[in-house]
């Protein structure tokens, strides 16, 4: 991940601030409805507006900004439609996925994954657990994304990850102990990998990503 404050290469400046924004925006540092200054940058970075400028329009694109003339540019809002839309390319897609995989995933790497997920789970004092159920938390999807053999599929679910952790970012401190429910879900997914079972695999994936879809919307809408 670039660094917000290093300094950049002339050589690939569009992309480079694309991704700097890209960053700001999905890590939650700027957070939804927040008004993207353009200027701050400008001069934090030591750049020409115009690269800053095009970089917002790549955002907007992306669904990231919205850009009001003569209003501004903001942060979008992650609100219900935005999330179900994610959610709903996940679970048409990932599970899919997640079948594709099973049988090229290496078993080694398997086993590991599973003992990682089992092992973050285990008794430790609270914050320390939560930590490292953080730590795991995507990990089974980045796995079964590196793994698929359809690599027109695998290209398509990578434009998502974004989306995905900037929904992810923006919910996950309404959430106390979050990590915590997708633990069983994240371990049967990694058990019907290990058993090969691309069927299972695949259920287990569509599973985990409704419950995940239905405890961020109640997070969302302040439910308890």
């Amino acid at each position: 991940m670039l660094d917000g404050n290093g300094p950049l290469d002339t050589a690939s400046i569009g992309e480079q601030v694309t991704e700097r924004l890209r960053n700001e925006i999905i890590s939650g540092r700027l957070a939804p409805g927040s008004r993207l200054m353009l200027d701050q940058y400008k001069a934090l970075w030591n750049i020409s507006i115009t690269p800053l400028r095009d970089a917002a329009k790549r955002l907007e694109a992306d669904g990231l900004v919205h850009i009001y003339p003569r209003r501004g540019i903001f942060v979008a809002e992650i609100d219900r439609n935005a999330l179900m839309e994610v959610f709903q390319l996940r679970i048409a897609l990932e599970p899919l996925v997640t079948e594709l995989a099973t049988p090229h995933a290496p078993e080694a790497e398997v086993e590991a994954m599973t003992e990682a997920y089992i092992a973050a789970g285990r008794p430790a004092p609270e914050e320390e657990r939560q930590a490292r159920l953080q730590e795991v938390d995507e990990v089974i999807h980045d796995f079964v994304l590196a793994h698929c053999p359809n690599q027109r599929l695998a290209r398509i679910m990578a434009t998502l990850r974004d989306s995905v952790a900037w929904c992810r970012n923006a919910v996950i401190e309404k959430v106390p102990n979050a990590f915590d429910p997708s633990l069983e879900e994240h371990v049967a997914i990694c058990k019907a990998m290990r058993a090969r079972d691309a069927e299972g695999a695949a259920a287990a994936m569509r599973d985990h990503l409704i419950a995940t879809r239905d405890r961020t919307l109640k997070a969302m809408e302040g439910r308890a």
